[in-house]
């Protein structure tokens, strides 16, 4: 019988087994279902807007305030996810959007949608940094950006499974029936995660000494991930994680981590305004430029389509190659959204790029993502995480924004592009400088 047993080593050399499948497969369904209901007000917009007679320019204030909501979510209750854990903040958020979710179902007035969809917001803002923190925590390091590129592949999916599913159910039983779905999917997965989702095996570590409990989960959770371990009471547990009782936001800027937080938050930042600035405009300004309605519609689903295949791609390329290969896909992505404004009235061109330029923003965002969950211990991981989604999503607000102001002023395309591409160079130099300051990539269970 070992006297100590090191959880990290456990982590790292543990083979696959349903365990770990079951535990991948659940938070790739709760980031579906998060995605379907983080879209799920622009698919049912166009029919909320004619029953229930809302201006559309006022209509607009759904998108802010679900934003706005992420943001405070992800700000107070992702970061609470280190003090009370990331599985009760995953199915607590999961619970959260899929009443409030529903309840819009049932909403007539566009002051009941707005709060409701705050509410959702605050939800969703909960869950998905949570969800990053416990994946990145159960995965070896060699694989572990690839796992949570893999959560963000799956929220892409789910967001556009939504639109498929509102293109059949709304002409035939209204606007109110997508919300019903999104809501009550939201509420049967937190019934079903509460049976099935386990705590994070490195939370339960550095919080062992709260109580029995928790060492008793540990040793569980142990034992699932490999049957052969044998553990009593007299076996220590541990870990090179540090560990702090208290995770306020501060401890994200002490012990040499001022730098990485700041340069993460700006990769964060110029991501969303690049991404958002595309998802939200390039419909309109391919079909201004010459495209029909519906190669202007194939166009940005192939930006999606793009996306998801970039997402897996860079979540690979950062294990293996670490920050560099992440930043190189950003500088390719300037020259990709530059290029998108002297396409003209190409259509097989602009659809070309608009591929590559899904590939390398949303891929890289996806790689962003990951990273936000792997460069700080595990006692700060869902604060750090959570503070990099909701200031994430300052750019979220700002990219439609500023894009609007650029069309106002009727720039030429190859100008309008040009102002598009520059975040993107931004968050490449961000990267540069992170991998200078904080090393190439983390490859230790405290982080880099």
């Amino acid at each position: 019988m070992p006297d100590q047993l090191d959880v990290g080593r456990v982590i790292e050399d543990q083979r696959a087994s349903w365990f770990q499948g079951s535990l991948i497969l659940w938070l790739v369904v709760t980031m579906m279902v998060e995605g379907n209901d983080n879209q799920v007000a622009g698919y049912a917009a166009p029919a909320m807007i004619q029953a229930l007679h809302i201006d559309r320019a006022r209509f607009g204030a759904v998108f802010g305030i679900t934003l706005l909501g992420y943001m405070l979510g992800a700000l107070v209750l992702g970061a609470a996810a280190d003090r009370l854990g990331r599985r009760r903040v995953v199915i607590a958020g999961t619970f959260v959007f899929g009443v409030f979710t529903l309840a819009t179902a049932y909403a007539t007035t566009l002051p009941d949608i707005l709060i409701l969809r705050f509410l959702a917001g605050i939800g969703l803002g909960a869950a998905v940094p949570s969800s990053v923190a416990l994946m990145a925590e159960y995965a070896p390091a060699a694989s572990r950006a690839t796992r949570v590129a893999l959560m963000f592949v799956a929220y892409t999916i789910g967001a556009a499974l939504g639109g498929l599913i509102a293109a059949w159910l709304i002409p035939r039983f209204g606007w109110t029936c997508v919300y019903q779905v999104g809501g009550w999917s939201g509420i049967i997965l937190g019934l079903l995660l509460c049976f099935t989702l386990p705590e994070s095996v490195r939370f339960l570590l550095v919080t062992q000494d709260r109580g029995g409990w928790q060492r008793r989960d540990l040793v569980h959770i142990l034992h699932r991930l490999d049957p052969a371990l044998r553990i009593d009471m007299a076996t220590r547990l541990v870990s090179n994680d540090p560990v702090q009782h208290v995770v306020p936001v501060r401890h994200l800027f002490l012990d040499g981590r001022a730098a990485r937080t700041v340069l993460l938050w700006l990769a964060y930042i110029g991501t969303q305004m690049t991404l958002n600035f595309l998802t939200s405009w390039l419909p309109t300004v391919v079909h201004q430029g010459g495209l029909s309605l519906q190669q202007a519609e194939v166009t940005t689903a192939l930006f999606q389509f793009g996306g998801a295949a970039g997402s897996l791609a860079f979540g690979r390329l950062l294990d293996r190659h670490g920050l560099v290969s992440l930043a190189v896909g950003f500088l390719i992505a300037v020259p990709v959204v530059a290029a998108l404004g002297i396409a003209g009235g190409s259509a097989m061109l602009l659809m070309g790029l608009a591929a590559a330029a899904g590939f390398c923003i949303p891929g890289g965002q996806a790689g962003v993502n990951a990273l936000s969950g792997t460069i700080y211990p595990t006692y700060m991981r869902a604060t750090g995480t959570g503070w990099a989604f909701g200031v994430g999503r300052i750019g979220s607000i700002l990219g439609p924004v500023i894009g609007g102001v650029l069309l106002a002023l009727d720039l030429p395309p190859p100008l309008l592009f040009l102002c598009v591409a520059a975040p993107a160079l931004c968050v490449a130099i961000a990267l540069l400088l992170m991998r200078r300051v904080a090393g190439n990539y983390p490859q230790r269970d405290g982080g880099i």
